[in-house]
């Protein structure tokens, strides 16, 4: 099991962003979150990793709960990327995939430039290794932000809407990336408003509202058989 989530409350002040949440999360699994804006779901990703700290209740990784002291263990196990590609404007693509990696001293230089070459040439951009991020397209940079990720070997990668600061255009490649990604041996967490992605690409799809998991199931019965009028609701209007 890679995640146990147990009883997860997250409040900002009296608003209760994520309510009392169970789930488990197993190995491999490739996990799309759908539901309105508002409902929890980035919080919810960000719980896993700590960028929020929860309120209450557990979340367990591997089977030992995630607090800020057993997070820096396994850090870089669990990779993020955002919807606004964070990456450092001073620093060029190659610097930016491959500052983590040599920081953590989990490669030399060397290994990490080889190894971060080898990624820009899988997704066409070894052109742009020492171009800085103002320099690219908004599709070009999120996938930066992917091998990014990638380089650190992670065990669970989440996204957080990674095509929703994108032109229509931009959004395939960047959908198309993460297709490839999605066959490797990694557990895959995306919150996405990609309806047709989350199908394509899924093996199980949650639906959260107002900081609840309304539906948990695979994308057949999700999608094609909703079981609330909610999921309904909110199925109808995305077409």
């Amino acid at each position: 099991m890679v995640y146990q989530i147990k009883d997860l409350v997250k409040k900002f002040g009296d608003n209760v962003v994520l309510n009392h949440i169970n789930l488990e999360i197993k190995e491999n699994e490739k996990i799309v979150i759908i539901g309105p804006s508002g409902g929890g779901k980035s919080t919810f990703l960000r719980c896993l990793n700590l960028l929020e700290k929860p309120t209450s209740g557990q979340i367990i990784y591997h089977g030992q709960e995630l607090t800020e002291k057993t997070y820096k263990a396994i850090q870089g196990k669990i990779g993020m990327v955002f919807q606004n590609f964070q990456l450092f404007d001073n620093m060029t693509v190659i610097e930016n995939i491959t500052l983590a990696p040599i920081l953590n001293k989990i490669m030399s230089k060397d290994e990490a430039y080889k190894k971060a070459r080898s990624y820009l040439k899988q997704i066409h951009l070894e052109d742009k290794e020492k171009s800085y991020p103002a320099d690219l397209s908004g599709g070009q940079r999120q996938r930066v932000a992917i091998i990014r990720t990638l380089i650190m070997e992670p065990s669970v990668i989440l996204f957080d809407e990674p095509t929703s600061a994108l032109d229509p255009e931009m959004i395939g490649e960047v959908l198309s990336l993460m297709m490839e990604v999605s066959k490797q041996n990694i557990t895959m967490i995306v919150v996405t408003h990609e309806l047709k992605f989350a199908y394509d690409y899924s093996t199980r799809v949650l639906f959260m509202d107002q900081g609840k998991i309304v539906e948990d199931g695979d994308k057949e019965s999700v999608f094609k058989h909703p079981k609330t009028e909610r999921l309904k609701q909110f199925l109808d209007n995305m077409k």
